[in-house]
């Protein structure tokens, strides 16, 4: 056999794993999806994160039983991130009104439920907690500060007017109150519209809840559970200050970290699913490697089909990757995947042939199955490499074979 039939041959093979890989993958997803596996790995992280000791569909209580601990991943997802549950629907059930439920059943019917979300971006998350441990009129303060309206004052504004200005805004920012927030709002120079309508944002909200006291960043963070958010929140916000842009990015970098751990341990529990899907796809479609690799062999039409085949996907095709979908979106590229792989014009499946050499023919013998059974763990443990690769090498494959053998030096 010449090179170019090696070559013909390993297109053939990549052909095969890159359409199968991409069937792997997307009823991958489409059971991920269907069971929101992800949302609820991602909710357990959190709350390992908030250190909260849930007991499955008992609501968690104080040491002294006096009132119910606080579930920190409860507030998140029914405040700050209910718009990631939600979909664009007008209403979800709440976390909080839902504990972890016993058994895997149980947890499955809640997460789809809850609509658990199955990716929160660090940015989100920091500015999530923020929300949640300050106050909005606290955080709208910010927004008063003297360096941030620094440009806002008019010309007109004399030097007194800022240093009394300033006074009144360090004295609502170490205690605020509705008499510091009434005081710094006549603090500021009328000549101010956009510094007066923030302090009157701020008036306006504390006046909704006269008798709730607005703590300080450090008083909020210290009311929340003993957990490694709180650590790193204390630690982050000594660090920071007053500065809340670098406050989200340390806690962003800090979240970013944490969900290290869940994304290695996430991998390596997806690449058993994998392995398990590519199985039951080899076997279900007698995917046979070894004969197939023997039948591109040995014929060289079938050769010639494969190389037409692959030619043709190199140029339409793109790699498919797990795209997070769920529900019926991904139920149905799981479908059109698998259709795909009966496009194929190649010998896998299963038949009764006259001859023993087809791969799709049934084993007649305990040998035969032995081999059959190695040539299936070949093409599962390809299959598990994923369908970038596959498509990646198929389309050097190709090209190599397309730009041909070198040219012969002309004779001197």
């Amino acid at each position: 056999m010449s090179d170019s039939a090696v070559l013909q041959v390993l297109i053939g093979l990549a052909l095969v794993f890159a359409v199968f890989s991409v069937a792997v993958s997307r009823v991958n997803e489409a059971v991920l999806g269907f069971f929101n596996y992800r949302g609820r790995q991602l909710e357990a992280e959190l709350r390992r994160l908030a250190s909260e000791v849930v007991r499955p569909r008992t609501p968690p209580a104080s040491p002294d039983g006096a009132a119910p601990a606080r579930d920190v991943t409860a507030e998140l997802l029914d405040g700050p991130l209910r718009a990631l549950r939600a979909g664009g629907r007008a209403a979800v059930p709440a976390v909080a009104a839902m504990p972890p439920a016993h058994g895997w059943l149980g947890a499955v019917r809640r997460a789809r439920g809850l609509r658990l979300p199955t990716y929160v971006s660090s940015t989100a998350f920091a500015r999530a907690v923020l929300e949640l441990v300050e106050p909005p009129a606290r955080a709208l303060l910010h927004r008063a500060s003297p360096a941030e309206l620094a440009g806002a004052f008019p010309s007109d504004v004399t030097d007194e007017q800022r240093t009394a200005y300033a006074a009144a805004y360090r004295a609502a920012y170490d205690n605020l109150t509705p008499a510091t927030a009434q005081a710094l709002s006549a603090a500021m120079p009328a000549s101010s519209e956009s510094g007066r309508a923030v302090t009157t944002a701020i008036v306006a909200l504390l006046a909704q809840s006269p008798d709730t006291a607005v703590l300080p960043l450090g008083a909020e963070i210290a009311r929340l559970p003993d957990s490694p958010l709180k650590t790193a929140l204390t630690a982050t916000a000594a660090r920071a200050g007053a500065d809340r842009d670098k406050l989200v990015a340390e806690l962003a970098q800090w979240y970013d970290a944490a969900m290290d751990r869940l994304s290695g341990w996430y991998k390596r529990r997806i690449g058993k699913f994998l392995l398990v899907y590519a199985i039951a796809l080899t076997v279900a479609f007698n995917l046979d490697a070894i004969g197939l690799t023997r039948a591109l062999w040995q014929d060289s039409a079938l050769r010639a089909v494969a190389v037409s085949s692959a030619e043709t996907r190199v140029q339409t095709s793109t790699p498919a990757g797990g795209d997070g979908s769920s529900g019926e979106g991904a139920a149905e590229t799981a479908v059109s995947a698998v259709r795909d792989i009966g496009a194929l014009q190649l010998p896998f499946g299963w038949t009764h042939a006259d001859t023993v050499t087809d791969p799709r023919a049934v084993p007649d013998d305990a040998g035969d199955w032995a081999l059959k059974a190695l040539g299936w763990l070949v093409a599962a443990a390809a299959l598990t490499v994923g369908a970038p690769f596959w498509f990646d090498l198929l389309g050097r494959l190709v090209n190599m074979r397309s730009a041909g053998p070198k040219p012969k030096p002309a004779a001197e």
